[in-house]
């Protein structure tokens, strides 16, 4: 098979944004009839139909819906190591987009960003900030080149994931809550207990929930924030139970702020790495980045699993 010309694949997602003959050919600066015959051109090459005429309606067959996906992100992919080239050409920069957490940008990101920048100076780096899912659709429309994240759900075809490091997660509570000055015997419920966890609609939500569920543990649906420092502060103030992994609070663990207790044996796990577009080939300061994270990542998880949890 013949692979589509670049103007054909411009013409065609013209065609579906415009639905309209006459203005993907002003979009294109063709006439109508050169649309017309790119879309002909197009099916025969495919040997299937793209689109289908109802009157004056244009709509996508399935076959329309499959090549426009992927056609998008090649125009996408192909704008991108345009802008990429011509700043090489005029600067000697390369550049790298990621997407990641909060927590990650807050926390460790900064170390990661000075040992990358000792072995490219010349490399810019852009982060966005989202939960994976958001992340993921990103990465899918080409505003991204990487997205550090959670691996939770079942293997999307779309992706690779290149596995960087794991982390667990605890109870934290203030020095004066009932846990800790009481031997309390939670079983299997938390019913009474006001839960304080990370957003509702990331990978950690779903992950806590699935382990309730999954060990038949009671609870209510907890309170959701965006952000780990307040979740820190909720549980400092004694208005809930915080659930966040350890090597956050160091802090707050070698000042007495905080408490940590385990949510059971063994914890609920998270799995972290890098997300890239499949078929995607790593440059060498994507890989050399990826490197720095797994190692920066894996020192600061590490350290939270020194931490003394209380049973």
């Amino acid at each position: 098979m013949t692979l589509p010309e670049i103007r054909q694949l411009k013409i065609f997602i013209a065609l579906e944004e415009t639905r309209s003959f006459t203005a993907a050919a002003n979009k294109n600066f063709i006439t109508q009839s050169a649309v017309s015959h790119s879309i002909k051109s197009l099916e025969k090459q495919l040997d299937c139909s793209l689109i289908e005429r109802m009157g004056k309606r244009i709509t996508l067959t399935p076959y329309g819906e499959v090549f426009l996906h992927h056609a998008k992100r090649v125009i996408v992919e192909l704008e991108t190591s345009l802008t990429k080239i011509e700043t090489l050409k005029r600067w000697g920069y390369s550049s790298i987009r990621i997407g990641t957490s909060d927590t990650v940008c807050q926390y460790i990101m900064p170390k990661i960003l000075k040992e990358f920048a000792k072995k490219h100076p010349k490399c810019e780096v852009t982060i966005e900030l989202g939960d994976t899912p958001e992340m993921l659709n990103k990465l899918t429309r080409g505003r991204l080149d990487l997205a550090i994240g959670i691996h939770l759900a079942p293997s999307d075809n779309n992706f690779i994931f290149t596995p960087l490091t794991e982390d667990t997660l605890c109870f934290v509570t203030s020095p004066e809550h009932d846990w800790v000055s009481k031997q309390t015997n939670r079983g299997g419920s938390l019913k009474d207990v006001r839960l304080i966890s990370y957003s509702a609609e990331s990978e950690t939500m779903r992950l806590i929930t699935k382990h309730f569920n999954d060990n038949t543990i009671i609870f209510h649906h907890p309170l959701t924030l965006g952000n780990m420092e307040a979740i820190k502060e909720m549980a400092k103030q004694g208005l809930g139970v915080g659930i966040i992994p350890p090597w956050v609070a160091k802090q707050e663990f070698a000042s007495g702020e905080l408490v940590a207790h385990v949510i059971s044996t063994p914890p609920p796990k998270r799995s972290w790495g890098v997300f890239s577009n499949s078929g995607k080939t790593f440059s060498l300061p994507e890989e050399d980045l990826i490197t720095i994270c797994r190692t920066e990542m894996g020192k600061a998880i590490h350290a939270g699993r020194q931490l003394e949890v209380m049973q």
